[in-house]
């Protein structure tokens, strides 16, 4: 079936499952009605609060109970001696506060504190004598009448205090005071620190709201109502069905999502509390652009995430069910926003749910930190796609279409079938965890090596190596052991001939230069770069590995890598995605990964490294197809890799050379002319051998794809008879 047709079918189920959720008057409570009569109503809460929480600008009020206690403390406050030394008030930027004495003879100062009518209550007993006792009341637990109460106290403190060093002048004309007291604010107000705490908390969870609905009305509601079998027995593809009830999850969360943003900000402006809550006087619009980006993320996210719980259920209660305890653990991570001291960072950057309230935190007080944000967001992106994988396997599964008694163990049950390459969905899962897992080990293993002064070069370069197949090795093969996969296939282990071989090994004698060539020009064009500190810490880190064998770094730097990733790119992903995708689409997206996996390494974000890799894992992308197999990959990534270090190690002996034959270049500046028309030959070369090598496979997959009328057929990867 041509592909027009099939994204023609697509595009019509997206836009019937778009209308029939919009239609539904529950949807449209969640997604009007409720920002338009919430945030006015908690508007109003919020401006009395703020009414009632500290602000001083009108003043406190004291009762006392006779006009004689009333005019002494007035005296006592009106005296100026009893504010503080003028530098303290500058220092600390506030003004003195203001004081409305009442007199109720009726109600003792207590009565009037405990029913709530005035901040202070003050009485003042032997008022007659010359050593009056003055008596404070005030609310407990109530923050303005007890910082009216400190306020009043501080000041009758000065009183004393001054008076006290004035007799001692009179009686003691020698008289010094011990000390002098300074107070000095240090640092800076965090702009939008209330907003910032506020708006996250909200946000997710009236995004969560209108999530909730349209997920469980579009599968176990419809396998409620039996429509679900009439659309499966249509003639469309499950993934269709499934990925056209996602898009409609998504349109209604985000339309809720933008809908609460701009019902909050627009309901702060008009009851004139933006200003206090953004330090501004106008409409932050570019911090509403900014949360619409990052509620696209979360939307996409938690949409996959409760697609892949009401997938499972077989009616609206049992859904309902389900989805009570992630409303109740979604809570969790959204009230984290309001705790100062938890920041994004460490594991908190990779936990679901969690790494996205904390960065919408950052985000709108404008402290983000770009390493933890990227993680975040890889993170997020990585969790969606496992649980959308996750819904596709229940959406195609008997506890969807039929009411079985699936649980969900059967999750992890393992198949009955061997098939020969893994599913996109299965990919997902398996980068989902990659994400998280190879994160914790990368910076483990960094923290370990920061705090074990005394383990040496080897033991290090070890470490690292195990950290490498204890990630992108160790957990494919799982996932292809769990999934039932021929290895053989999965990691497309088949033969290449010796053209081949020998194109892979000029393409890595001569792709290093045009990866250092795209660092250059990406490092001009403000793409990453490297900092003098960092310079400095990799030729710190490079003088330590020369106290290595150059043999443990060839095994460490480049055949570990070289096995190990191609085995998990261009081996497990590609053949994962290849029957799915066209074959630029493959390569393409595999390259993509590898670049963004190689910027993410440990704590540090190294953007400079994307664009060289994404090059790199191109032309390995490109070599991978057309020899299907992952060998000519992992030569190619072995000599690029082991030449680099090569070099590295030998620097001083290279540097020799290169000053006797009058050539020289820094790390940070364009190759010579010479070396690159050597490094072009030497692709073009590699490149050509490999086209040639590869031309009958290729025509035989042409013809085979031609002649076949069942569009899920596949060709096996080896040009190996027996294996065909």
């Amino acid at each position: 079936m041509p592909n027009a047709i099939l994204k023609g079918r697509l595009l019509r189920l997206c836009q019937k499952e778009i209308k029939e959720t919009i239609r539904d008057r529950r949807t449209i409570v969640t997604l009007l009605l409720m920002p338009l009569l919430v945030y006015p109503i908690m508007s109003m809460a919020l401006n009395r609060f703020l009414l009632t929480s500290g602000e001083i600008d009108d003043g406190f009020t004291i009762c006392v109970s006779t006009e004689a206690e009333r005019e002494l403390l007035d005296s006592w406050l009106s005296n100026p001696l009893s504010a503080p030394p003028k530098e303290i008030i500058d220092s600390s930027g506030n003004e003195l506060a203001k004081f409305m004495v009442s007199v109720d003879e009726d109600t003792s100062p207590a009565e009037a504190v405990e029913r709530n009518d005035v901040d202070v209550g003050l009485e003042i007993s032997n008022i007659e004598t010359s050593f009056p006792t003055v008596t404070f009341y005030a609310y407990r637990g109530d923050s303005v009448s007890l910082a009216a109460r400190r306020v009043v106290v501080e000041r009758l403190q000065w009183l004393k205090l001054a008076d006290a060093e004035l007799e001692l002048q009179r009686t003691e004309p020698e008289y010094r005071p011990p000390y002098q007291v300074n107070v000095t604010d240090v640092g800076q107000v965090a702009e939008n620190s209330l907003l910032a705490t506020i708006v996250p908390l909200v946000l997710v969870l009236m995004t969560i709201t209108g999530a909730v609905y349209p997920a469980i009305d579009l599968t176990a509601g419809e396998r409620e109502r039996g429509t679900m079998e009439a659309v499966m027995a249509s003639p469309v593809n499950r993934g269709y069905v499934l990925f056209s009830k996602y898009t409609a999850v998504v349109i209604v969360t985000l339309f809720t999502a933008i809908a609460n943003l701009l019902a909050m900000f627009t309901t702060l402006w008009a009851s004139g509390l933006l200003g206090l809550l953004t330090g501004g006087t106008q409409f932050p619009w570019l911090t509403i652009l900014q949360m619409l980006g990052l509620l696209v993320l979360f939307s996409g996210f938690f949409s996959a995430v409760l697609l892949s719980l009401t997938s499972f259920a077989r009616s609206f209660k049992e859904a309902q069910a389900y989805l009570i305890p992630v409303m109740l653990l979604s809570l969790t991570p959204a009230m984290l926003s309001l705790m100062p001291g938890v920041s994004l960072t460490g594991a908190l950057t990779i936990l679901p749910l969690i790494n996205i309230v904390l960065l919408a935190r950052d985000l709108l007080a404008g402290t983000v930190n770009p390493n933890s944000a990227f993680v975040a967001i890889i993170s997020t992106t990585a969790y969606a796609a496992a649980a959308l994988s996750i819904a596709a396997k229940l959406f195609g599964s008997d506890a969807v279409t039929r009411t079985s008694e699936k649980s969900f163990g059967s999750l992890l049950h393992r198949p009955r079938e061997v098939s020969l390459q893994p599913t996109p969905q299965a990919a997902a899962m398996m980068l989902a965890m990659l994400v998280p897992i190879y994160f914790l080990v990368s910076n483990g293993l960094i923290r370990f090596i920061q705090a074990s002064e005394d383990t040496s070069v080897q033991i290090m370069l070890l470490l690292n190596a195990a950290a490498l197949v204890s990630t992108f090795g160790l957990l494919p093969l799982i996932a292809a052991w769990l999934g039932r996969n021929r290895f053989k296939t999965t990691f497309r282990i088949h033969t290449f001939g010796p053209l081949a071989f020998i194109g892979s090994i000029l393409l890595g004698l001569g792709a290093w230069a045009f990866a250092h060539e795209a660092f250059v020009l990406a490092e001009a064009m403000g793409i990453g770069g490297l900092s003098e500190q960092k310079i400095a810490g990799a030729k710190e880190s490079i003088d330590k590995m020369r106290e290595a064998s150059p043999l443990l770094l060839i095994a460490v730097f480049a055949v570990t890598p070289a096995v190990i990733e191609e085995l998990c790119f261009r081996g497990y992903l590609f053949s994962a995605i290849q029957n799915t995708f066209t074959p630029l689409r493959t390569v393409v997206s595999t390259a993509i990964l590898f670049g963004l996996f190689h910027v993410l390494t440990g704590n540090a974000l190294l953007i400079e490294r994307f664009i060289p890799s994404t090059l790199m894992g191109l032309v390995i992308g490109w070599v991978a197809y057309r020899t299907g197999s992952v060998f000519p990959g992992i030569v190619i990534h072995f000599v690029h890799n082991g030449l680099l270090n090569l070099v590295v190690y030998y620097e001083e002996g290279v540097q020799e050379i290169l000053s006797v034959l009058g050539v020289g270049f820094d790390n940070q500046t364009h190759l010579p002319p010479l070396w690159l028309a050597v490094a072009s030959t030497l692709v073009v070369v590699g490149a050509t051998l490999v086209w040639l090598s590869s031309r009958g496979r290729i025509k035989a997959q042409a013809a085979l794809a031609t002649g076949s009328d069942q569009h899920d057929r596949k060709l096996p990867e080896s040009t190996n008879t027996a294996d065909t």
